[in-house]
């Protein structure tokens, strides 16, 4: 039984890292290594988490459609903020061997759509590239030199609209190729396989932490906006645009603060079009020297 019941609980947690893994096989390496914990086994999907190293865990199920769905619970469930990197991580038949061999998509092409995406900034000091095909039903024939699985184009489709695509990322280790059949796959092989290369996965973690830390100061709010906010009756929508509009006044004006009582009587539609105006005002005198 998990001692995490409630996840409102996780509201104000900062998970740095969301894992979307199709088998629990491939999933017990990670959870063990990051020392993650069972949120809900009683749900559609089960969702493990550690807070102290910001970890958080969902066991899709084999399918794209899966994938992108268990990705949105994950986000929803534990209200994943913005700034988080999202891991699709699991085992994948290639062309060549060795099996075991670690690789970054760094192309993902649906086979069923063909729709292509490009996801996460390229690790090429850590990881080789490749690009990776999904599948509706398992590859055998290996007719193309590329990766293949049955979930990346599901989770690059939708995750990088949780965060960005600068941090949605697609790891995959070599579990078969033509010499090495995917009927010779067992739980202990995927475990296995996993582990050995946990080393790597951690030095590529260190150079994602950097963006996340980047991407977290770039979204971070100071006190003054919510001071501000007070004062006004912002809905959801309207309290995003003035946000999105504040980060764009304050590196045009870094000195200056927002003092609520010059907007007296301002509905937020009114303060963020006077932003707006002083951010156009300043273009046009910068552009004008």
């Amino acid at each position: 039984m998990s001692e995490f019941k409630d996840p409102k609980n996780f509201a104000k947690t900062q998970f740095n890292f969301c894992w979307v893994i199709a088998l629990r096989a491939e999933a017990i390496p990670i959870i063990e290594a990051f020392k993650m914990k069972i949120l809900d086994n009683q749900s559609l999907f089960p969702i493990y988490a550690n807070e102290t190293t910001g970890h958080a865990l969902i066991i899709s199920g084999i399918g794209s459609i899966k994938s992108a769905a268990a990705a949105t619970f994950l986000k929803n469930y534990l209200q994943i903020k913005n700034y988080t990197a999202w891991i699709n991580l699991g085992i994948a038949g290639f062309s060549r061997d060795p099996i075991g061999d670690i690789y970054q998509a760094v192309k993902v092409v649906s086979k069923e759509s063909g729709a292509v995406f490009f996801p996460g900034l390229r690790l090429s000091k850590l990881l080789p590239a490749e690009t990776l095909v999904t599948v509706s039903k398992p590859e055998s024939k290996y007719n193309e030199p590329v990766l293949y699985d049955m979930e990346a184009a599901g989770f690059c489709e939708l995750v990088p609209s949780f965060s960005c695509n600068e941090l949605t990322y697609v790891i995959k280790i070599v579990s078969d190729t033509a010499n090495s059949s995917s009927t010779l796959i067992t739980k202990n092989l995927v475990r296995d396989l996993i582990e050995k290369q946990l080393s790597k996965i951690s030095a590529v973690l260190g150079q994602i932490e950097i963006l996340v830390q980047e991407e977290k100061r770039r979204l971070s709010l100071p006190d003054e906006v919510e001071d501000f906010e007070k004062n006004f009756r912002f809905t959801e929508t309207s309290k995003h645009q003035f946000r999105e509009i504040y980060r764009k006044w304050k590196i045009m004006f870094p000195t200056k603060r927002l003092d609520p009582s010059e907007f007296l009587n301002s509905q937020p539609k009114d303060i963020i079009l006077q932003l707006e105006k002083e951010i156009l005002i300043n273009a046009e005198n910068w552009n004008a020297l």
